[in-house]
């Protein structure tokens, strides 16, 4: 864990200046900068969860919560393609052959991944292989990734297959779908694929809802308890970005008709202190979480109901804590947060696309409040 975060502070040293440079020009793309992208893979930052078998560095979830929170104070965006991208990696990990897995990472480390673990597509077996048919929604970063993954259900499987296929990431398999307000620079647009023939080395065929091949706490983990925690470091990235950028604008601006600089007025103050403690209170309740099921993941024992209730309510709550943080600033700021140099809008819109994620939707507080009452969740994820 010491070693990742001595790498993290070599990426806040070595490409910032990178990321803040592009991030204007991968939003008017709407697409990841390639180069930036290759940055982070490059640092070895694009396998942060993959084990250490593998070639990866295996790190404890704190540290890729502390990754995406940092990298969103400087881009929201690459903070995404980067997380989605290390989350795909360990889709791979989890669920390919582990000689197929020694091989990647050993004749390209610095590989790429993006993809969807969400079973959009139909899988046909045909000697030597699989032939994949399908369209996969936000595939984030799949216009600067090396490499797909992508989940399919095993046709005629009863109970139901999925089959994970890796295949090289082409530009002619992406429909250009993702025209959005928030997450513009992640280029989460559609792949759609007709027939696809994936060979069977580069497959792997999985019953449903199965616990991944490696013997380690993460992958012991169910898939619904693995993916929500990320997404909190970059809501709370962003709303921490706001709030540096608020208290500048709150030390420099002269409100019409006030004699006085806008920190010194009562409301502003508010919102600062208000923002502050959302932010706090929301990550403190996710790495609390966050520990209680890593306690329970290395020593094998199962996560209840009410503990995994409270671990998606967590991410969820600190995701919709980080929206309200950013939105006290935006209202403090007043008419200067409607301005595309103040930035503070952006921020916001941009953690109102994190929210859109199903892993941390505000409806999940709902659900969680329904198994924390001993009822059904209802839902799939949970």
């Amino acid at each position: 864990m010491a070693k990742a975060s001595l790498a993290l502070e070599q990426l806040t040293e070595d490409t910032e200046q990178l990321i803040s440079g592009r991030a204007k020009q991968a939003d008017e793309a709407r697409r990841p900068d390639p180069e930036v992208i290759a940055a982070l893979a490059n640092a070895g930052l694009m396998k942060l969860l993959v084990p250490q078998e593998y070639g990866g560095h295996e790190v404890h979830p704190a540290v890729l919560i502390e990754f995406t929170a940092r990298i969103a104070q400087i881009d929201g965006s690459t903070a995404w393609v980067a997380m989605t991208c290390n989350e795909e990696a360990e889709l791979v990990s989890a669920y390919l052959p582990p000689n197929t897995c020694r091989q990647i990472w050993h004749d390209n480390p610095e590989v790429v991944f993006a993809g969807s673990g969400v079973p959009r597509g139909r899988a046909v077996q045909v000697p030597g292989g699989w032939r994949i048919t399908g369209r996969w929604n936000f595939v984030s970063g799949c216009t600067a990734a090396n490499k797909w993954v992508l989940n399919n259900v095993v046709k005629g499987s009863s109970p139901i297959e999925l089959c994970f296929a890796v295949m090289d990431a082409d530009p002619h398999f992406i429909e250009d779908t993702w025209h959005t307000v928030g997450l513009r620079g992640t280029g989460s647009h559609d792949v759609v694929l007709e027939d696809f023939f994936v060979d069977e080395t580069w497959c792997g065929v999985v019953p449903n809802n199965s616990l991944p091949l490696p013997d380690l706490p993460f992958y012991r983990l169910q898939s619904a308890l693995r993916f929500p925690f990320p997404k909190t470091g970059i809501a709370c990235g962003l709303a921490r970005r706001a709030i540096a950028d608020f208290k500048l604008l709150a030390g420099d601006k002269q409100p019409l008709n006030s004699k006085r600089p806008l920190r010194e007025r009562p409301d502003v103050a508010s919102a600062v202190a208000k923002a502050e403690a959302l932010v706090g209170a929301g990550q403190a309740w996710v790495h609390e979480q966050l520990d209680s099921i890593w306690e329970a993941a290395e020593n094998g024992q199962p996560v209840d109901a009410d503990l995994h209730a409270r671990v998606r309510l967590a991410c969820s709550w600190s995701v919709q804590n980080a929206i309200g943080a950013i939105q006290y600033l935006v209202d403090a700021a007043g008419s200067t947060a409607n301005f595309e140099e103040s930035g503070l809008m952006g921020l916001l819109d941009d953690a109102r696309a994190v929210a859109g994620h199903f892993m941390v939707g505000s409806y999940q507080i709902d659900t969680a409040g329904r198994v924390l009452l001993g009822l059904e969740a209802g839902d799939p994820a949970f």
